[in-house]
């Protein structure tokens, strides 16, 4: 069994016109049951390095805390330290040969695409495009390794999507094709973010991820961002998306209702 914990970075709902954030990323963090309780030690050694006891009882990592801390527990910390700590979480990842894959999704072409192929009075969430995208590939990965082994969800408890990820999975386990997910177990898990170091660490993949996305399409980063983008290169592991497939996918699933707005 492989433990797929989900994230994402830039997301604002169906507002498709944020110029603040006009990449949207979803992330999966593939963890072989095998590696997961020596790199959660790993991860809580590494907390207790570079912040140490007494932390807040809401204590979690954030990337936006770790890069721009705007008040709180984090800001005590100088940019150097809390780099220094993020750079080891990545290192990290590598260690226990984790994968990581995902999909960005630049909003503006999105929204094209979507009044295009529904109509001006229809607005989806791109988290609903990008998983089957994401899915698909970590399906195939999976089938790829000794065995075959299953592997099953697990996200942040993001309430906008939540129904529709459960109702993801639930069709594509039963689609043929392309975008039948064969190794995936029928039901994802859904957890707070703060219970769970490796969705923490997902985090900061996602969005690393995300500005690497935007460098690419010309936005400005930050050098403090900018840093930890080769650090996620050696974990992302990048698949046969085949965008026809999905979009036909997503064209058929709203027309009959789901799992769109």
């Amino acid at each position: 069994m492989h433990l797929i914990y989900l994230d994402e970075s830039g997301q604002t709902g169906t507002n498709l016109r944020d110029t603040v954030q006009p990449v949207f990323v979803l992330g999966a963090l593939i963890v072989p049951e095998s590696v997961w309780l020596a790199l959660e030690k790993d991860l809580q050694a590494a907390i207790e390095k570079s912040f140490p006891a007494p932390r807040p009882e809401d204590f979690e990592i954030h990337a936006t805390e770790i890069s721009n801390p705007r008040n709180g527990y984090f800001k005590q910390f100088p940019i150097t330290h809390r780099l220094a700590f993020r750079d080891e979480w990545f290192r990290l990842a590598q260690k226990h040969a984790l994968k990581f894959v995902y999909r960005a999704i630049t909003k503006r072409r999105f929204l094209e695409w979507s009044q295009t192929s529904f109509g001006s009075g229809v607005s989806i969430n791109p988290h609903v495009a990008a998983f089957p995208l994401v899915a698909r590939v970590v399906d195939d990965y999976l089938k790829t390794l000794p065995g075959s082994p299953l592997g099953i969800f697990i996200s942040d408890e993001n309430h906008e999507v939540v129904g529709d990820v459960e109702k993801a999975i639930r069709i594509l386990r039963g689609a043929e094709g392309v975008l039948k997910l064969g190794q995936i177990v029928e039901k994802g898990f859904f957890i707070e973010s703060e219970k769970s170091l490796v969705l923490q660490l997902c985090d900061l993949c996602v969005y690393s991820a995300r500005r690497k996305e935007e460098k690419k399409i010309g936005l400005p980063v930050k050098p403090i961002d900018e840093g930890g983008i080769p650090l996620i290169e050696p974990i992302i592991h990048v698949g046969d998306e085949r965008f026809r497939d999905v979009n036909a996918w997503l064209t058929a699933e709203q027309k009959k209702g789901r799992p769109g707005n």
